[in-house]
Order: structure tokens, then C-alpha cells, then sequence
């Protein structure tokens, strides 16, 4: 009889565990959706301002501002994804942005359909369907005491060490010999966005169990937590946008998606022990499906020429970010005019790309023919 009773208080376990491994995912990939179609309408705004020259400041635009609440409730979704669902598998269903943002290019922008979006977004799609399948179903949320008791194991602690020392060596190698690498770039994003990943899970994870009845905000960790993902957050924005100013996007996105995501993996593989319990043939699929995603986002964002005419606002590249806060407030930033003191600026800050080598040589030639 108390078996029988073990047996069934288990299965129960493990059922609500895959319920709220669902309501998860469905809660990342509809916040990753709405922080899609949220920048179109913000974009859309902007451009339909400046066709009627209008002086009118964009903050007084009801659109804009319908843009704006649907990307507060998508990022209302995907950090609540975080207390449902493992950090390994809400951080690769940021190609969910990707894949919105190909299709509303293609049906709301007018672009043509390429093959390689085709492919691209295909790949992406069953990349998601395996991540959401092979995922860990043993999932629980970690109160303050518990999750106290994971930050002084020493797997995590050598983890943390190891991830602090890196980061210090690259920002160093970058402030002293002052790189300007991609990579480099990106990793120190990397670097702080495992941080946030692994303290957005906590945070929401603790909101959750006080929502259940069980407070969790008289534990310190409730607050240390919280201020590592708001300081991490901003932190990212400052080097992504810097990757972002000297390099192309279809350079920037897939490889900042790759890392990102790879970082996230890993931080709650060691923390939250999120694979354990899953069998190779699981993890293997599980990382296939990664890999799918990341073929899928290179392909929907390579050969993407960003246009030039400040008459059109079209879709490009440097708003194509998965991720968490940190990288949908830098795509907040990206789809607002450089002048914020009125709304006829038609400049808009989609990030420059290096300069080519054939505008150099235009610029150069203009000088000398003004000498």
C-alpha cells in the first residue's frame, strides 16, 4: 500500500513537472513572438510618422505605444518561462524572434522569399520541436534555502571562478590592446547573459513559490538575485551594442545567438543540474536540436543587406536578437529615432555596420576633390 502510494505521488510529480515544463516553453516562444511583433509596431509607427512629416513626438503615438505594452508583456512571459521551464531550454527558443521576424518581413515588409529563409526557418522549427521534447522533465523550483545550498557547491563554484577569470582576461585584452573582435565582443555578452540567466531563474522561481503561498522574499538571495540580473542586463547592452557599431549584423546575430545560448546550457547544466537524469540518447537529441537552431538562425540572418533610404524603415538584422532583457531593451533602443526631441527625424538608429571599402574610397576621393 505505501508503495502503491510512493508510485503514485511520483508519477503525479513528474506529470505537473511536464505541465510546467510546457507552460514554460508555450510562455518563451509566445514572449519571444510578442517582442517581435511589438518592434514591427514600433518600426511601423516611426515610418508612418515620417511619410506624413509630422511633428508630432512618437511618444504621443498610440501605436508606438501599443508596441511598447506588447513588448512589456513579452518579457513578462519569457522571465516567467524561466520559472517553469530549465534555463537550457527557454535561452535556444529565442529563434522564435528570429522566425516572426523572417515572416512578418516577408508578409507585413513586402521582401521577397528567399530559399535560404525557407530552409532557415524550417530547420529553426524543428530545432524547437526537439528542444521542447528531449528537454529535461524533472524540474523544480528552488526556494531560497535550496538554492543557497546550490551556490556552495563546488562544481558551480569552480564554474564561477573560471567565468569571472575570463571575463576579466578579455576585458583587459580588449581595454589594453583595444580589440575590436566580434567574438570578443560576444563573449563578455555571453559571459554576463549566464549570469542573468541563472539569476532570472532564481528570481522568477521565487516569485512563483510566494505566488504558491510559500514567501520567498524575506531571503536575502530574493534581492542579491535580483540585482545580478538588472546589473548583468544593462551590462550586455553596452557590448553588444559596441559589437554591433563595428561589425555587420549577419555577423553579430547568429554568433551572439550561439553564445548566448551555449552559455545558458551550460550555466544550468552545472547550477540547476538540468541534465541530470536524461539519457545520452535524450542529450543527444537535445543538442542536436541546438544545432539545428543555430544552422536555421544563420541561415535566416546571412546575406541581409540593410537598406539605406531614410524614406523606408525596413526590418534588418540588428533587431534579430533572442535572448533575455538585456537584449530585447537594446532592441527598444534600436527601433527609436536618434532624435528624441521630435518625431520628423527620419534617421533612425538602426546600428551602423563597418564602413566598406568602397565608401571609404568615396569619402577619400570627396576630400581630395574638395582640396
Amino acid at each position: 500500500m505505501y508503495l502503491k502510494m510512493v508510485s503514485l505521488e511520483t508519477s503525479g510529480s513528474e506529470g505537473l513537472s511536464s505541465k510546467n515544463i510546457f507552460i514554460g516553453a508555450a510562455l518563451a516562444i509566445t514572449g519571444n513572438l510578442l517582442i517581435s511583433i511589438s518592434m514591427n509596431i514600433q518600426k511601423y509607427s516611426h515610418l508612418r510618422q515620417a511619410e506624413e512629416k509630422s511633428e508630432t513626438h512618437y511618444l504621443k503615438s498610440k501605436i508606438w505605444w501599443v508596441g511598447l505594452i506588447l513588448m512589456v508583456l513579452g518579457e513578462i512571459g519569457n522571465f516567467s518561462a524561466y520559472g517553469f521551464s530549465p534555463a537550457s531550454l527557454v535561452a535556444p527558443l529565442g529563434t522564435t524572434t528570429v522566425i516572426a521576424n523572417a515572416i512578418i518581413a516577408v508578409v507585413f515588409l513586402r521582401e521577397r522569399v528567399r530559399y535560404q529563409d525557407v530552409f532557415g526557418v524550417t530547420l529553426a522549427i524543428v530545432g524547437a520541436f526537439l528542444l521542447i521534447t528531449f528537454s529535461t522533465k524533472e524540474f523544480s523550483e528552488l526556494t531560497g534555502q535550496e538554492l543557497a545550498s546550490y551556490l556552495r557547491q563546488w562544481p558551480f563554484l569552480v564554474y564561477l571562478a573560471l567565468e569571472v577569470a575570463l571575463f576579466c582576461i578579455l576585458l583587459i585584452a580588449q581595454w589594453r590592446y583595444d580589440l575590436e573582435n566580434v567574438v570578443v565582443f560576444l563573449l563578455l555578452v555571453a559571459l554576463l547573459g549566464s549570469l542573468t540567466v541563472i539569476s532570472a531563474k532564481a528570481v522568477s522561481s521565487m516569485i512563483n513559490i510566494t505566488l504558491g503561498g510559500n514567501s520567498q522574499l524575506g531571503h536575502p538571495l530574493f534581492y542579491v538575485m535580483l540585482i545580478v540580473m538588472i546589473t548583468t542586463a544593462i551590462a550586455q547592452v553596452k557590448f553588444l551594442n559596441r559589437a554591433m557599431q563595428s561589425f555587420d549584423a549577419t555577423v553579430v546575430v547568429p554568433t551572439n545567438f550561439v553564445l548566448f545560448t551555449i552559455s545558458a546550457i551550460i550555466s544550468g547544466i552545472v547550477l540547476y543540474k538540468e541534465f541530470y537524469g536524461l539519457t545520452f540518447l535524450e542529450i543527444f537529441m537535445f543538442l542536436f536540436g541546438c544545432i539545428l537552431s543555430f544552422i536555421g538562425v544563420y541561415y535566416i540572418t546571412s546575406d541581409r543587406k540593410q537598406e539605406e533610404s531614410d524614406e523606408q524603415l525596413l526590418l534588418t538584422n540588428a533587431d534579430l536578437f533572442p535572448g533575455f532583457l538585456s537584449l530585447s531593451s537594446s532592441k527598444l533602443i534600436a527601433v527609436q529615432p536618434n532624435n528624441m526631441l521630435t518625431a520628423s527625424h527620419v534617421e533612425y538608429p538602426m546600428l551602423p555596420s563597418k564602413p566598406t571599402y568602397e565608401s571609404t574610397a568615396d569619402a577619400e576621393q570627396q576630400v581630395e576633390g574638395g582640396t
